[in-house]
């Protein structure tokens, strides 16, 4: 049962639970960081929003350069730029290669670029997914890896792996494969054969050995809240272990690992209501804290986009 507030400065719809750190939301504007072990809650003012550059761990900064004639990907360190990859913004018919590109991320070594290219920039287009490409900083030929929906928690980094969730159809239940590529040859192959099983969101461990996929069967039902998500561990190997058993009508999503890879923070959520839970020591914990509710798209849920957990940074 939600522990209920008696004192100002404790949040309402909150359960202490010691070890678990602080979830910081915004909510009408205004930043709430939570202490998930006393249930104490620090209000801010809201902070403006601007897009994060792409940054790779040699502290190389990605961004697109528009100009009348081209899109430029480019790449810059201190004060000296490359122009990796152009676009050109003259063309007559609408492909896959016209368009502005969109970039995802770096590889972990700094040397690729991950990107897409939003054909016309049309915002139903890339509802029913895009290729997801990859250029060297090095110059040379973009290797067009597979299409996906263009969703920042379908894709992570396992070590030199990159997992993802493949397959088009905005119906986040329809047809995704979780995929595997790595450079330089960014071939993918199925990381996981489950013939009749869809997969969404997903999260590296700190080890770089596993991860936490969300997983439900294969559904062509467009319907936003017809999902029912639980959580698998997935092995580099390619095994499968399940996690979660949300009840009928509810749904695990939006997958979250601590730094030291000893807990799960996920979103159960029912109709669009979402409620934070932990996974600690095969023990589901919770729920710890109301959300709100949130409609999403299509069946997919990315509840972190608003939010953070303080022991996964």
């Amino acid at each position: 049962m939600l522990a209920a507030a008696a004192v100002a400065g404790v949040l309402h719809a909150c359960r202490p639970e010691p070890g678990l750190g602080t979830i910081t939301y915004t909510r009408a504007g205004k930043r709430h960081i939570v202490d998930l072990a006393s249930c104490r809650e620090r209000v801010e003012p809201g902070r403006p929003t601007t897009p994060r550059p792409l940054v790779a761990a040699d502290g190389t900064v990605a961004f697109v350069r528009a100009s009348r004639d081209w899109w430029t990907i480019v790449a810059r360190k201190g004060g000296r730029s490359r122009d990796v990859y152009r676009i050109s913004r003259r063309y007559h018919v609408v492909t896959d290669d016209t368009g502005p590109p969109e970039l995802l991320g770096w590889s972990p070594n700094g040397q690729w670029v991950l990107f897409v290219v939003d054909p016309d920039a049309s915002g139903s287009i890339q509802a029913d997914g895009l290729v997801l490409r990859a250029v060297s900083v090095a110059g040379g030929q973009v290797v067009r890896i597979a299409r996906m929906l263009v969703y920042r928690d379908y894709l992570t980094w396992c070590g030199d792996e990159l997992v993802f969730t493949g397959g088009g159809d905005r119906v986040a239940t329809s047809h995704k494969r979780l995929l595997v590529a790595s450079p330089p040859a960014w071939r993918p192959r199925p990381l996981v054969v489950a013939p009749g099983r869809s997969w969404g969101s997903v999260a590296c461990a700190p080890s770089g050995r596993w991860l936490v996929a969300q997983s439900q069967r294969q559904s062509d039902n467009p319907s936003f809240f017809a999902t029912h998500w639980a959580l698998w561990r997935v092995g580099l190997d390619g095994s499968t272990r399940r996690l979660t058993s949300p009840p009928r009508g509810y749904t695990d999503e939006s997958p979250r690992i601590s730094r030291d890879g000893r807990t799960l923070m996920f979103v159960r959520s029912r109709k669009g209501t979402g409620k934070l839970y932990a996974l600690r020591s095969s023990n589901v914990v919770g729920p710890l804290l109301l959300l709100g509710n949130e409609a999403g798209f299509y069946g997919h849920h990315d509840w972190w986009l608003t939010a953070d957990w303080s022991a996964a940074r």
